[in-house]
């Protein structure tokens, strides 16, 4: 649907892994990118789970119990088969990425700490739903926290577009300059429609 281009910068948002039969797929296609846009790579609360699965047996059970077990399932249903490349791919993620206007990151962040001071976990994990006016007065673009409408929502301060692609949704992309956003899903769907602040509950126009 967008076919981005050289000058274009697409931010991913993070959970590459887990809830799914192709994370080795997507590590995969993510690192060999086959666009021109700049792509930018942000860390979900799932590559923070999977990184802390190689540090002990108890971590690994977490891990399996919220989605490792279909990640491993993708390398052969062997943990020992996660090439040192993948490792390095989720270890090179970032907690948050910062424009002049915009902070994408993946959980949500603290309203009163600037980003530099922001804590990586927090980032990948805060809720949607408590969400507050940072005070920088950028907006904030996140994930994590699914939209069950199966739209992006707006609270004015922050956008969520997690839209539940994990669970038979959308994955949803947005532009935050031009409030656009295009989403496709697993039957090989896709639409496409405008963000608007919300009135009187309405929800946003879409088209396909």
């Amino acid at each position: 649907m967008l076919a981005p281009v050289a000058g274009d910068t697409v931010i991913m948002l993070g959970d590459y892994v887990d809830r799914g039969p192709e994370s080795q797929g997507v590590i995969d296609y993510l690192r060999k990118w086959p666009w021109e846009a700049k792509l930018i790579l942000l860390k979900g609360n799932h590559e923070i789970i999977m990184e802390e699965a190689s540090f002990s047996a108890e971590h690994l059970k977490y891990w399996c119990d919220v989605g490792g077990l279909e990640t491993i399932a993708s390398y052969d249903a062997k943990f020992t088969n996660i090439p040192d490349s993948h490792w390095e791919f989720i270890a090179n993620t970032q907690p948050y990425y910062e424009t002049k206007k915009v902070i994408y990151v993946h959980g949500g962040v603290a309203p009163k700490k600037a980003m530099a001071r922001q804590d990586p976990v927090d980032l990948a994990w805060l809720r949607f739903s408590n969400a507050k006016k940072h005070f920088s007065g950028k907006l904030v673009v996140c994930g994590h926290t699914i939209q069950r409408g199966g739209v992006p929502s707006d609270k004015g301060h922050t956008v969520c577009i997690d839209t539940a692609a994990c669970r038979g949704g959308w994955l949803t992309c947005f532009e935050a300059k031009s409030r656009r956003y295009w989403q496709a899903n697993e039957k090989g769907k896709t639409r496409r429609g405008i963000l608007k602040p919300k009135k009187g509950g309405k929800k946003p126009k879409i088209s396909s």
